[in-house]
């Protein structure tokens, strides 16, 4: 099966059974819990990964993706084999089963996999995916225990701690598979995670040299915030790096579930206020390695047609749209192909073939 998973309980790494259940036994045989990363350094995860890997053949040329999902998910609750059954990542996500397109938009259940272009009973052949599982559902009540803080701001701290996984995950894979780059796929809060990791790799550019191996950077609706997601752009420009992540910033301004929690609910302060999967990098020029696309604009949604693709943003009379990135199956059509069609999907030939990137300041754009 082409898919690794690791899971995160904050800063506690862990290698859950086959279908993702979580073994909190110290790691042996494959699975179990390999200790904390309070910061980034030296990782365990690698013999581990190697060995994983070692009965994989992932064919050259074929994407090894990282998949981060976002808000209300708990690695600790056992897998079931209905997805809409599970708050498991595993379970819900990172599954290979297809149900009715109605059935998952109405439960949030597509499978991440399949939607990216993996199937299950290959070897590899079709790259690699990793499946990042991290505790994003702390719970109402324990987050009144935790000193009164809402239970969304403790799952975005919850993400800051988990990108210290997600480091040493990278650079795991990094100095195992070195013929491709390192993709990630993430949607909602995961941006939190991935925002924070890149951030710490970046501040030291030196000191993790996979940062360079890093490719395409998927982000559907990020609720990180717009300030933090600027020092870590800033840090990554100040490294100089050859090669690096290039980010694929995809935006919906009719997005009640951002408005409402991650603009309202996480932490209070100096400039988080606007968070990227509404507003975008907000910088005043076209960024080379940044690009925002928002994904209920008319405008954009013609050029997509013209160039074989259909896109939505949003149901019409539903304000659940949060996560219609995904669970709508045209438009992980174009996310398989920023991934996988590599040559068509770089930004300079984006905005050369004339793609309307950015983010309106209304909700809808149409020529502007």
């Amino acid at each position: 099966m082409s898919i690794i998973r690791i899971s995160a309980l904050k800063d506690v790494a862990y290698a859950p059974k086959r279908d993702g259940t979580l073994d909190k036994r110290n790691y042996s045989r494959g699975v179990g819990k390999f200790g904390r990363f309070p910061s980034p350094g030296p990782t365990q995860l690698r013999p581990h990964l190697q060995r994983l890997i070692e009965d994989l053949v992932p064919a050259s040329g074929e994407p090894l993706v990282i998949m981060v999902h976002g808000f209300l998910f708990d690695p600790e609750k056992i897998v079931s084999p209905e997805p809409k059954e599970n708050d498991n990542p595993h379970g819900r996500l990172y599954h290979f089963e297809m149900r009715d397109m109605s059935e998952e938009i109405r439960e949030h259940t597509s499978s991440w996999p399949l939607g990216l272009g993996y199937d299950t009973p290959d070897d590899g052949s079709n790259g690699l995916a990793v499946a990042f599982g991290w505790q994003s559902s702390p719970g109402f009540a324990m987050s009144i225990i935790h000193g009164g803080q809402n239970f969304y701001a403790r799952a975005y701290d919850n993400a800051e701690q988990s990108a210290n996984v997600l480091i040493a995950l990278i650079e795991s894979l990094a100095d195992i598979i070195t013929d491709r780059p390192i993709d990630i796929f993430c949607h909602s809060l995961g941006s939190r995670v991935i925002v924070r990791a890149l951030a710490a790799m970046a501040k030291d550019a030196n000191g993790w040299p996979s940062l360079s191996q890093l490719g395409r950077v998927v982000i559907l609706g990020g609720s990180e915030y717009v300030v933090e997601a600027k020092i870590m752009h800033d840090r990554l420009q100040a490294a100089q790096l050859s090669d690096g992540p290039v980010f694929y910033n995809i935006v919906s301004r009719e997005n009640d579930v951002l408005d409402v929690l991650a603009e309202n609910f996480g932490p209070r302060t100096f400039g988080n206020t606007q968070v990227i999967g509404h507003n975008g990098l907000e910088t005043s020029r076209k960024e080379p390695n940044w690009i925002d696309l928002q994904i209920d604009s008319p405008t954009l949604q013609d050029w997509m047609a013209d160039h074989g693709f259909e896109i939505s943003g949003d149901r019409p009379r539903n304000i659940w749209d949060h996560w219609y990135y995904y669970t709508y199956r045209p438009n992980m059509e174009l996310f398989k192909s920023i991934l996988r069609d590599r040559s068509q999907w770089g930004i300079a030939e984006l905005r050369a073939n004339g793609i309307p990137d950015g983010v309106s300041k209304r909700f809808s754009i149409s020529g502007d």
